[in-house]
């Protein structure tokens, strides 16, 4: 997760971090102080921690061991960071199907668009079930979404090619009167990102991607952020039963879960307020600002190379 550059041990040697899948690489600063500052620290204190931790790092390493290590570190200023996972991980936790179609359904409606769900329409050849029609002024998007249970995994080539047989399909059925829908935009919307095979076809036939940091600086993660649409399950305490009662009950975000005025049946009142509690103090640590930092962190980045 959290990778450091050019960063050396006492003896010299470049330190090198074991990645999720036994994966060795260099530890990246940059890469941890981005990764610190999603979890909802301000730019300074993103900066001494992040510092702090590459004069602790070793090679061999885990990437786990520094998350925990960050959250440590972190909990000391910020308590409530210590209630949360982070972004990646709250998304991966969700139930994928309708919830996650849902959710990403909702983010776009906060985001200005009108948005149909799970909505059949007539195709040329057949009918297609799409999980999201967004519209907004002169754009009609279909919206072809897909979750991962895993943040490290990779939507696959055989997703994008659906997608576009199902777009042409569509289009065809606008030209034949099938359909008064004409969409001129195909987003695969996913918590996490397209495999190298599927992100090369989705350019090369005109298929747009929304995923985690996909487009870079203006993914899902920063959509999530700047409206402070975070999932229900960034909540470390949540239990799998009471995320899947909470949904049910349409109840989704932290923001929701904050709102809500009353319980819901399943969930004792105590322990339903003191998921509430939780949610209204990580929603205090959310701030625009940090997504903003993260772009403005990466800018001078870039600058700085």
């Amino acid at each position: 997760m959290f990778l450091l550059n050019e960063t050396h041990s006492e003896d010299g040697n470049v330190v090198e971090i074991v990645k999720w899948d036994g994966r060795r690489e260099q530890f990246d600063l940059d890469k941890l102080r981005h990764s610190i500052l999603r979890l909802g620290a301000p730019l300074e204190l993103a900066k001494s921690v992040s510092e702090q931790i590459e004069r602790e790092a070793y090679s061999g390493m885990t990437s786990k061991e520094i998350f925990d290590l960050v959250t440590a570190k972190l909990r000391t200023h910020e308590p409530a960071i210590s209630l949360r996972e982070d972004l990646k991980t709250g998304l991966a936790r969700m139930k994928g199907g309708s919830e996650f179609e849902e959710y990403v359904r909702l983010i776009f409606r906060a985001h200005g668009y009108s948005v149909k769900g799970n909505t059949v329409v007539q195709g040329r050849c057949v009918t297609h079930e799409i999980d999201g029609i967004a519209e907004r002024d002169d754009e009609c998007i279909y919206l072809e979404i897909k979750h991962h249970s895993s943040p490290h995994s990779y939507t696959p080539f055989d997703v994008t090619l659906a997608a576009k047989a199902k777009w042409d399909d569509l289009q065809s059925g606008h030209e034949s009167g099938s359909t008064s829908y004409c969409f001129n935009r195909v987003l695969v919307v996913s918590n996490t990102r397209l495999s190298a095979h599927a992100r090369q076809y989705a350019e090369c036939v005109g298929i747009g991607h929304l995923g985690w940091n996909t487009p870079p600086g203006r993914g899902l993660d920063c959509m999530i952020e700047e409206k402070g649409l975070y999932p229900i399950t960034v909540l470390k305490a949540l239990h799998e039963e009471e995320r899947d009662i909470l949904s049910g009950n349409g109840i989704l975000t932290l923001q929701q879960l904050e709102a809500a005025t009353t319980g819901v049946d399943g969930i004792q009142e105590s322990r339903f307020n003191e998921l509430k509690d939780q949610a209204a103090k990580i929603m205090k640590t959310r701030l625009q600002e940090n997504c903003d930092s993260v772009r403005q962190d990466l800018a001078d980045t870039k600058g700085r190379k």
